[in-house]
């Protein structure tokens, strides 16, 4: 009985380091930091090919483009805050947005969906981590371009429209902060 689960544990073993080749650092075989290269990669590609400059904050490889500065208090972790956005992906594919005439432009449009401003309390997960770290650099009222690492969207998972390890692009607008 012994050697039977010695021979599980060990085949256990086995399959969990063959599952992850020596560079990555998780058991699924993921290698974030390989993907974090690549997406950088893509990002600043992007901007070069579009000739903008963007801010990097280098706590989370975050890009962002101030398009307006706004007038108000900036957000804190807590507060209740209200966006406006437009997702896309790099090559301008719109994938969702809470503007009505956007979705309609793009042919993302449903009559089944309300077209407002998004409601989320800001750094309680309830949203991607690039909006939870893009949002708390605006002031309320700005308007910004946040270009996130695949990670700080959808990540290796993906979503439903959203391939595995994509990197995202959304314009947001912060429109009200309530404490």
């Amino acid at each position: 009985m012994k050697k039977v689960i010695y021979l599980m544990m060990a085949g256990l073993v086995t399959v969990l380091f063959s599952s992850c080749d020596e560079d990555c650092e998780n058991l699924r075989g993921e290698c974030p930091e390989e993907q974090l290269a690549e997406d950088i990669s893509v990002i600043e590609a992007y901007l070069e090919e579009n000739n903008l400059t963007a801010e990097r904050d280098p706590s989370y490889d975050l890009f962002y483009i101030i398009e307006e500065e706004g007038s108000g208090e900036k957000p804190s972790n807590g507060d209740r805050v209200e966006v406006n956005y437009v997702g896309k992906f790099l090559d301008g594919e719109v994938f969702d947005t809470s503007i009505e005439s956007v979705a309609k432009d793009a042919g993302v449009y449903s009559e089944a969906r309300t077209y407002e401003p998004f409601s989320f309390i800001l750094g309680q997960r309830q949203v991607i981590l690039g909006w939870d770290v893009g949002i708390k650099l605006l002031n309320e009222g700005g308007k910004a371009t946040l270009i996130l690492p695949s990670y700080m969207a959808y990540g290796p998972r993906g979503n439903t429209s959203i391939e595995p390890n994509t990197v995202l692009l959304f314009e947001v607008e912060l429109v009200s902060i309530q404490n």
